[in-house]
């Protein structure tokens, strides 16, 4: 298994979350929408270069800034 950003993911594939590298504010926010440490999610979209990344945590969608998905580590 490799250890790639939420952005390098390819599209349609699933991961579990390894580390959140954006300090404990993003950690925080990011748990309260239900992404944590050893949680799976499945890519769904990435629009444009930088545009934002779509995944599904559980039976919720959502939808993160290009930024914010690039300090998600996730194991493919």
């Amino acid at each position: 298994m490799k250890e790639v950003s939420l952005v390098r993911l390819k599209v349609g594939h699933k991961a579990k979350v390894l580390d959140i590298s954006g300090g404990k504010g993003l950690e925080n926010k990011l748990m309260s929408m239900g992404v944590y440490k050893n949680k799976e999610i499945s890519k769904l979209s990435h629009i444009g270069l930088k545009g934002p990344v779509v995944i599904k945590v559980g039976r919720t969608i959502l939808a993160l800034g290009h930024g914010i998905a690039e300090k998600i580590i996730v194991e493919a």
